[in-house]
């Protein structure tokens, strides 16, 4: 059942066979008429259609009685979009982007948008010039969040007070953004930065220049330990090295018959590395820290074109969003907890746990979702 927030107004559906039976009106005084189609597919087809346009109209979806693998909110966010579908949470609030094309000026720039539990907007904040944002992760001690812009990293507070620049200007999108335990790491004119959050100290700065990849895309990818003590870092296909920011040196170097790498994530015990690999075999790999091999029994992950992962903060659940699904698996032995289809995507998602049983999801439509785990 969806609701207009300005108007007050109620639409829903229920689906019984190739009966539509419609709600709609007033809360108070709804009204239900049945509409009949030829067949149940149609009757779907056109109640997910008829759900769509309501949501492009602002009516939002706000359900905290949702079972496991059903939405608790949705909302739309802007027009469809095929660029960087960044999205990160923290206590129920969701932060993503909306483009925004060019204004008076002729600035084309990406729009922060901060959205409560209950669908509402609680803060916006677009800069002041042409820039897009790339990826977003909630700043550790839960003040804000950390954003990857073409001109630098920026800290967004999350009561909506000014953003901040924490990084050094630059002309190109940094190639990636991590942070764990107060500290944050990036890389930008050929050099990988590692801050210390609370006094802005750079701990680390090494030199690394990312190989191309094709000719066409820069090869740089890193990930902070748990502990902030190690950094995971690809500037090559094919290899990883764990740089000891201590001691600002590379400790291991892991290699195998991986080509592009797009995202790392350590588990919490930082026994394990995961990698999305682009090209070659587009798989999901696990590897272990120490020794760079992959774990036991672990899936195949074939065809892993335009996928996602996140794993929870326990490192007890990972959830892969592919082809239009999301499929949850206990990460210690690989099993399928359940899978579920995702609302509104043409072809791309990103996904982000938003909660201790949440992920939420931004797709490519212009449709963000929450969903019971």
């Amino acid at each position: 059942m969806l609701h207009d927030p300005t108007t007050g107004k109620i639409w829903g559906t229920r689906c019984e066979g190739a009966i539509v039976e419609v709600t709609s009106g007033n809360a108070a005084k709804p009204k239900v008429q049945p509409k009949e189609f030829p067949g149940p597919d149609e009757a779907v087809a056109w109640a997910v259609k008829q759900e769509w346009s309501r949501l492009k109209k602002g009516f939002v979806l706000v359900n905290p009685a949702a079972e496991a693998g059903q939405p608790s909110m949705q909302r739309y966010i802007g027009g469809g979009y095929t660029g960087a579908l960044m999205i990160a949470g923290c206590a129920g609030r969701v932060v993503t982007n909306r483009h925004q094309d060019e204004d008076a000026s002729g600035a084309a720039t990406d729009m922060l948008v901060l959205v409560g539990d209950d669908a509402r907007t609680l803060h916006e904040w677009r800069p002041g010039k042409t820039d897009l944002a790339w990826s977003v992760l909630p700043a550790n001690d839960g003040t804000g969040f950390l954003i990857r812009f073409d001109s630098g990293i920026y800290l967004w507070p999350s009561d909506g007070s000014p953003a901040q620049r924490i990084s050094d200007a630059t002309v190109m999108s940094s190639p990636f953004l991590t942070t764990s335990n107060g500290h944050v790491a990036w890389h930008d004119s050929d050099h990988v930065t590692v801050m210390r959050l609370a006094n802005r100290q750079r701990v680390l700065q090494l030199t690394r220049t990312p190989a191309m990849v094709g000719g066409h895309s820069r090869q740089m990818m890193g990930a902070l330990s748990p502990n902030a003590a190690m950094l995971a870092c690809c500037a090559t296909p094919g290899e990883i090295e764990y740089i000891d920011i201590a001691q600002a040196e590379t400790v291991r170097r892991h290699r195998s018959d991986f080509e592009m790498i797009t995202k790392m994530e350590w588990s919490p015990d930082g026994r394990w590395l995961l990698a999305l690999e682009q090209y070659g075999k587009w798989r999901l790999l696990c590897l272990d820290t120490a020794t760079g091999a992959c774990p036991s029994g672990w899936p195949n992950f074939a065809d892993m074109t335009r996928a996602d992962f996140a794993l929870d903060a326990d490192g007890k659940r990972l959830a892969i969003l592919r082809r239009g699904q999301i499929i949850l698996h206990d990460f210690a032995d690989m099993r399928e907890i359940r899978s579920f289809a995702i609302d509104h995507v043409v072809r791309t998602a990103h996904i982000a746990w938003t909660g201790d049983n949440a992920i939420s999801v931004r797709t490519d439509y212009g449709c963000l979702s929450t969903y019971v785990i």
